[in-house]
């Protein structure tokens, strides 16, 4: 829309051009003084090796000379330098949007190390000629830099303009990242005419200011020949002002799916446009025009919505034997699944200028095209089967309320036989039917249909359980313990048994077992049952003998090699919620002949532990008498998801669970 006839069917008059009031921040490029190398601050700590001093930008919507608008991005980022770990903060990478209509033009590129020598500060500018260019993919460059002169100690200073006519492109602004920020702020200043979503994630209080002036905005366009037209068009402009002090470093913990979904920071999404004397025009949509343009797209639905009768003799012989529309999405998901090489994972986009032929010719492909080829065979056997839009753990989590496509990153397959529906993931060579790996399970899922819907991959809906029964009894010469291990452990942790298993024998399997025990031990016959079967769990046994020795007192722990070893929950307060992937059951049960010639001289005490009353609970009862001990040690935790404020309550559960699993069972050699 970037025409003469669409602005001045916009304008309700023509008006003078009016100016900007300067931007306000709290630095000014070049001006670095001794003073500025002393830090104070309660968020710089013994582990911080590189600060934030000040990090200032605005966007602002300006007219262009091409009878349109343009974004105006404006960044200046002050860092100081600890020591050589924080060496990193000195290479700088600038993201530009590219496609066929353009690039945004990134200008004013400056930078200076600043270091302190003998009291006085000196500067060394970083060279135009060392800025260059990189291609990310096909919308997306990068320029890059590192500063010249860097030392520990060295202040950086960069500040440069991205002008940019994509106006969905609105940048957004992260108030927190590895470093600490003494002082982070961003200005948006956006005309009434257009009409942004905002979207704020995070845990970082931020000072909020706004305020509308009336303004004008002025744009112009050659027409050829003829001379340049000039237009004005007025109406009130909305500032928004976010700042923060002294933001912490944003720390990776354990379970967190992905670190940047707890980042501070500020999204938009172009959605409208507003102007005058015209009808608002949606930008964004909904679900069901994303659904109709990626099912018209190329690079996705063009090929699964096109007759592709050249699968119907392959499909034939897939199916032939079955009986069932169950059975025939079973068998062509086996068939795809065992018999094509995802080539990576990454994008739901089919690469350019690729067709499901190649991809059937050369039995290899990405993520993506392996489960378009899964949906295009399920419908030429007349299965009703359709791609899903998903954001993986490691990705984030995707926006449940607005089609923001950049927010998904795999696809997989939605199957539909006996009314029941299936999702498929076929880049997995022994991944079961009906099964998807944990890192799918992260939140809403995208169904792209002429009927589009949201589906819900909930962490709560998996539950990894376990079972591990241990029997021991005294050796015929009485000089040791032997008997038997059996565990059958989670599909998740089975699914890592059989990867295993793909590259290595049961006997090396057996020794690196022989390894999580606290004491020698001899492990002999193992076996590995349903290791084919690959919808379900995997169960291991093994024999094992082991000797004590003579001593007169004998410490051992009747976790064996199940111990919950250590607190994963280390610091000790935490900003953002606990993910875990799945919900968790283990159940541990040992049943030991005491040794020959010992008695118990001690014994733990049984417990049982609530976690936030109904949440999960803990359950160690262990007892001796008729010559044995007996341990019944259960893990119950009901949620994958704790909010912050549940994460001492957490951390507490855990601590008690590796203290009670690091007990000890003392045997007193009978005089």
């Amino acid at each position: 829309m970037r025409t003469t006839s669409f602005i001045m069917l916009c304008l309700l008059g023509i008006f003078p051009a009016t100016g900007n009031a300067q931007d306000k921040t709290s630095q000014k490029f070049g001006k670095v003084s001794a003073a500025d190398f002393t830090l104070k601050s309660p968020v710089i700590d013994s582990n911080t090796s590189a600060v934030v001093l000040s990090d200032v930008g605005t966007s602002k919507i300006e007219g262009n000379n091409k009878g349109w608008f343009s974004l105006i991005h404006k960044r200046t980022t002050r860092i100081k330098i600890l020591d050589k770990k924080g060496f990193d903060a000195g290479n700088v990478s600038i993201d530009l949007y590219t496609s066929p209509e353009g690039e945004e033009k990134l200008t004013e590129v400056k930078g200076i190390t600043y270091n302190l020598e003998n009291g006085a500060v000196q500067q060394t500018k970083l060279e135009a000629s060392n800025v260059f260019k990189e291609k990310q993919n096909q919308n997306w460059v990068s320029r890059k830099f590192t500063f010249p002169n860097l030392k520990e100690g060295s202040i950086v200073e960069y500040t440069y303009t991205i002008e940019s006519e994509f106006l969905f492109n609105l940048r957004s602004w992260e108030f927190q990242g590895p470093d600490p920020r003494l002082f982070t702020q961003y200005t948006v200043y956006i005309p009434q005419f257009f009409q942004y979503v905002f979207l704020s994630q995070g845990y970082i209080p931020l000072k909020n200011t706004k305020k509308d002036v009336f303004k004008s905005w002025s744009v112009s366009e050659s027409n050829g020949t003829q001379a340049t037209e000039h237009y004005s068009l007025s109406g009130y402009e909305t500032q928004n002002t976010w700042s923060a002090t002294d933001v912490p470093a944003l720390k990776e913990e354990p379970f967190t799916s992905s670190i940047e979904n707890h980042n501070s920071k500020i999204d938009f999404q172009l959605s409208q446009y507003r102007f005058p004397n015209m009808p608002t025009k949606d930008v964004m949509g909904n679900w069901t025009t994303a659904s109709e343009q990626l099912l018209k797209h190329e690079n996705f639905g063009a090929e699964i919505t096109r007759s592709n009768f050249w699968l119907g003799d392959e499909v034939k012989k897939v199916v032939s034997g079955t009986t069932t529309d169950l059975g025939a999405v079973q068998a062509i998901y086996a068939f795809v699944r065992d018999h094509f090489t995802a080539t990576g994972s990454g994008g739901f986009y089919m690469s350019d200028n690729t067709s499901l032929k190649d991809i059937f010719r050369k039995k290899s492909g990405t993520g993506a095209e392996i489960n378009m080829l899964l949906i295009a065979m399920l419908r030429q056997r007349g299965i009703t089967a359709d791609p899903v839009l998903l954001s993986t753990r490691s990705h984030g989590v995707a926006n449940p309320f607005y089609p923001l496509l950049n927010k998904y990153n795999y696809l997989v397959c939605a199957a539909r036989a006996d009314g029941k529906s299936y999702y498929l993931d076929a880049t997995r060579p022994r991944m079961g039917f009906g099964k998807l790996p944990a890192e799918c399970y992260n939140g809403s899922g995208f169904v792209v249909n002429t009927a589009p819907r949201n589906v819900s991959f909930d962490p709560d809906s998996l539950q990894e359980r376990k079972t591990t029964l241990l029997f021991l009894a005294n050796n015929a010469d009485e000089k040791g313990l032997n008997g038997s291990f059996t565990s059958t452990p989670g599909y998740y942790e089975s699914a890592r048994i059989r990867e295993e298993l793909a590259t290595k024998d049961k006997e090396a399997y057996l020794k690196e077992a022989e390894k999580s025990y606290m004491f020698p031990v001899r492990l002999s016959d193992i076996q590995i049952d349903s290791l084919k079967k690959l919808e379900f769990p995997v169960s291991v046994k093994y024999k094992m003998n082991f000797d004590l020795g003579a001593e007169d007192m004998i410490y051992l722990n009747p976790m064996f090699s199940e111990a919950v070893k250590t607190n994963p929950f280390v610091s000790a307060d935490r900003k953002y919620p606990v993910e875990m992937p799945y919900t968790l059951y283990q159940l541990y049960v040992l049943n030991m002949e005491i040794p020959k010639g010992y008695a118990v001289e001690e014994l733990p005490k049984s417990t049982r532990v609530l976690l936030n009353e109904n949440e999960g609970m803990f359950e160690y009862i262990i007892s001796a008498s008729g010559g044995r001990i007996m341990l019944q040690s259960k893990v119950d935790i009901k949620r994958a998801y704790f909010r912050a404020e549940d994460y001492q309550s957490l951390r507490d559960f855990f601590g008690h669970i590796a203290r009670k699993h690091s007990e000890q069972v003392v045997l007193k050699k009978i005089k």
